[in-house]
């Protein structure tokens, strides 16, 4: 079976299911009869989970650190709980963790704390979609892409119109272009846009074309039979990024069995299926598999 290593997983931990963040992901479950979401989410089952991811061989799932505490109803977790989360599961879990741009000192400490810890393989942020929305490029921003670069990590910067929406912001903060302008400020910071800033993926596609550190993480949104943009993303792939485009599920949002079966779905060519469910992430992430 492939493995597979998904981009973004929130599991039914309490870190994820105290609070509004877990139920937040489930937007489309419980909106829309065409997400019909997985068991282990509607009964926030962890054992259950392992099940799932096994069915389908999904061998990591990233948990993507969220501080957006006051952004509508994102909520937030704890870099603690995801330091924790993945050092009680070391074999199923791998962490970013996340900078609340309310409170960038506060997250830099966290990374300069947890930065070294076990299954820790990034920083996450949410410019579009935190209290005071922020383009990717905002000055204020620099000492975490510098930070990364000080702990050779990752920045995951996740954009989305729906995210923008769940935070009461409009879609033009899901914009990918402020992401070009801090690639070129920073050529040596490995860049992953997370939700590839969905609903703009043609501008997506052509912001990784020009900047060969940057990579593009649509999850749901090519893993989801006939969503909307999803072929842009697809041929972007088959053209010329299928080195540096990732896979995820966003689960809970969605099922892992329907994410596999739906993203395996569309027209990738079959040489970089390998890559795209797990050479790339597995190299950008030094995984010693």
């Amino acid at each position: 079976m492939q493995p597979i290593i998904d981009l973004r997983l929130r599991p039914p931990i309490p870190a994820w299911t105290k609070g509004p963040t877990f139920r937040t992901a489930m937007h489309y479950p419980r909106h829309f009869n065409t997400f019909k979401g997985s068991r282990s989410a509607w009964e926030e089952n962890l054992g259950l989970l392992f099940q799932e991811m096994d069915s389908v061989g999904v061998r990591y799932g990233v948990l993507m650190g969220r501080a957006s505490e006051g952004a509508g109803a994102l909520g937030g977790v704890s870099n603690r709980d995801i330091v924790e989360a993945v050092a009680e599961y070391p074999d199923r879990f791998l962490g970013f963790l996340g900078i609340d741009l309310e409170a960038i000192p506060k997250g830099l400490a966290d990374v300069k704390k947890y930065a070294r810890a076990p299954g820790i393989k990034g920083i996450s942020i949410e410019p579009g979609s935190g209290q005071k929305p922020r383009w990717a490029d905002d000055k204020e921003l620099n000492p975490i892409y510098e930070a990364a670069l000080k702990y050779d990590l990752p920045v995951s910067i996740s954009l989305s119109g729906l995210l923008c929406a769940l935070a009461n912001h409009d879609i033009s903060w899901s914009s990918p272009v402020p992401i070009q302008r801090v690639a070129r400020r920073y050529p040596d910071l490995k860049i992953i846009c997370s939700h590839a800033a969905w609903p703009y993926a043609a501008e997506m596609v052509v912001v990784a074309l020009t900047s060969p550190n940057v990579y593009v993480s649509p999850d749901l949104y090519i893993s989801t039979a006939g969503m909307i943009c999803a072929d842009t993303y697809v041929q972007g792939a088959n053209m010329f990024l299928e080195d540096r485009m990732l896979f995820g599920t966003a689960y809970p949002t969605k099922d892992l069995q329907e994410s596999v079966r739906d993203f395996l779905g569309y027209g990738w060519r079959k040489e970089i299926v390998p890559k795209i469910l797990w050479d790339n992430a597995a190299k950008l992430f030094k995984l010693k598999v």
